[in-house]
């Protein structure tokens, strides 16, 4: 305990960027941009454009351009189109699929924010490929489609033709049986699923690997990955890991400097030299590096 004190009493500067970009000191707001009711999930898309969905609002708001205006989808209801609660969101450029909890299904959209499709499967007689209440959706570089199911707390993977293929981080887990879920990143290798006080991480197959963040990390928001670093978020503080997990470096919310107050962290992303952090009503941008 008292080497943990001892970290977060160094941590006045941080010197090295969460995007893994070198800084001599706390990062910086440029800006802030938004007027979101209830800000709650942040996600950037692998061509720059950057989503935010506000929970309040049942809305997805898509800055193609940080510097304008967004354009947004949705509006509470169940036609398509429409939402109960988005959660997650997930892209590869030319489908943009949300998670919408209260209708227990995955919107599909095209780039210009066009309904193409839904895909639920709670009434299903087979029961090991039923998802309901999802709470985010990722998709990975082979285009297989992850659901993180609120229902019955698991993961579920489905082919690009939507065919159910597996489910993991249930009762059979061990270790990485799954009990407070929120977010979920995917990449080449590892499936990456966040609770409250800990990252699991799961192989491309579902198989437990490892815990980050047992013990030192309380009350989960969100998390992003940039590089090697794994940057989680609670609404009073960051934290950065490796993706092996070893812990770096802590920094309060109040340390941020900020040209506007930030209340709470809601979630955070890295696109390129910046990082994002978004509150309920605004997405803070600070520049990394030179």
């Amino acid at each position: 305990m008292a080497a943990i004190f001892a970290i977060i009493l160094s941590l006045c500067a941080w010197t090295v960027s969460v995007c893994a970009q070198p800084v001599d000191s706390l990062p910086v707001e440029e800006y802030s941009v938004g007027s979101f009711e209830r800000a709650t999930r942040l996600f950037a898309g692998t061509q720059g454009a950057i989503y935010v969905l506000d929970a309040d609002q049942n809305k997805i708001f898509v800055f193609a351009d940080i510097t304008q205006p967004p354009k947004s989808i949705g509006g509470f209801g169940w036609s398509a189109g429409s939402f109960d609660k988005p959660t997650g969101i997930a892209t590869d450029g030319i489908n943009i699929y949300v998670s919408d909890y209260g209708n227990h299904r995955i919107q599909r959209f095209d780039r210009n924010l066009n309904y193409l499709s839904s895909f639920s499967t709670r009434d299903t007689s087979d029961a090991v490929s039923r998802f309901g209440y999802p709470l985010d959706v990722a998709l990975s570089e082979l285009g297989d489609l992850f659901i993180l199911d609120g229902e019955n707390l698991r993961v579920l993977k489905f082919n690009p033709q939507n065919f159910f293929e597996r489910s993991f981080g249930d009762i059979n887990a061990g270790k990485g049986k799954l009990q407070n879920p929120i977010k979920l990143v995917v990449t080449t290798s590892r499936i990456f699923v966040g609770e409250q006080t800990r990252i699991v991480v799961f192989d491309y197959f579902g198989n437990y690997l490892s815990s980050i963040g047992d013990g030192i990390v309380s009350g989960l928001t969100g998390f992003a990955m940039s590089d090697n670093v794994l940057l989680l978020a609670s609404p009073d503080t960051l934290w950065q890991f490796s993706q092996e997990g070893v812990f770096q470096k802590l920094i309060p919310r109040s340390h941020l400097v900020t040209g506007e107050h930030i209340e709470r962290i809601q979630d955070v992303a890295c696109s390129g030299r910046r990082l994002f952090i978004l509150s309920p009503q605004r997405l803070h941008i600070f520049k990394i590096g030179d």
